[in-house]
């Protein structure tokens, strides 16, 4: 757990040295990017309901029964967890959900596949954010994605097919029913060779402007390792680095290019 602490300290040490603001971007699409489509203050009509959820999940002592079938917490190594510690060790801030609805729309998604359901805030918030599309997110623990349907079903969100199960066994059987896949969110395995699994898997199911997002790029060595990999990618032609998460482009005909950017909705 330290040698994951201590790795994530040096690379972000390592990427405010090295990230940019908008006046070191010479990329026009990356500049409008940061200086415009992150920077959206409007927010979704659900969004302080969504938010009343996250306050009441972090308040819970309710005890689930915990299935992991990636890298574990780096805080609980025990099966049975209340919701209020997964609640408050596990969620994205509500500024990291809506940065990443802000992608999704930009990206013009119809069809979203979220890998890694947690309490199901960010996929509450991608699902009020672009209300004509549909999410379908993979939870590998039952107990877990029985708090997150409850929390969909009290904001009246409808349009997202939730699926348990270990992401190796199911991914197929969910991408087989997509429409399209416009978007995708690789959370919830930190193990950086499984993460490239997956991305290998969903890429053939993808279009020409299809975006990954790859969360906590920096949570361990394999997933930094992994993250690198997918920057030397000749697949993607576009890869911003704003150290919570990593994004990825395919666009063909773009030079390569990448950067690591400070979080401008912060």
């Amino acid at each position: 757990m330290w040698g994951n602490r201590w790795h994530e300290l040096k690379s972000f040490l390592t990427f405010l040295w090295n990230a940019r603001g908008p006046h070191g971007v010479h990329s026009p699409f990356v500049y409008n990017l940061i200086t415009v489509v992150l920077r959206e203050k409007q927010r979704s009509s659900h969004f302080l309901i969504i938010e009343q959820e996250r306050k009441r999940l972090c308040n819970s002592k309710d005890i689930l029964d915990v299935e992991d079938f990636g890298a574990g917490s780096r805080i609980h190594n025990k099966s049975k967890r209340s919701v209020g510690d997964i609640a408050r060790t596990a969620l994205q801030p509500a500024s990291h959900a809506h940065a990443i609805s802000l992608l999704a729309k930009h990206a013009g998604a119809v069809n979203i596949l979220e890998l890694g359901t947690s309490l199901g805030i960010t996929t509450a918030h991608l699902a009020a954010s672009l209300p004509g599309s549909a999410v379908y997110t993979i939870e590998g623990s039952n107990s877990i994605a029985e708090v997150a349907r409850g929390i969909w079903k009290r904001a009246e969100l409808g349009s997202i097919d939730s699926t348990t199960g270990s992401f190796a066994r199911v991914l197929d059987d969910v991408l087989a029913k997509m429409p399209s896949v416009d978007f995708v969110i690789i959370d919830g395995d930190h193990r950086g060779d499984a993460c490239l699994s997956y991305l290998n898997k969903i890429l053939p199911y993808t279009g020409e402007n299809t975006v990954f997002v790859l969360d906590d790029i920096y949570w361990s060595p394999s997933m930094t390792e992994a993250w690198k990999k997918c920057v030397s990618d000749e697949r993607f032609s576009l890869t911003l680095d704003f150290f919570d998460f990593g994004v990825l482009y395919q666009s063909k005909g773009r030079v390569k290019e990448h950067f690591m950017l400070y979080r401008p909705w912060l």
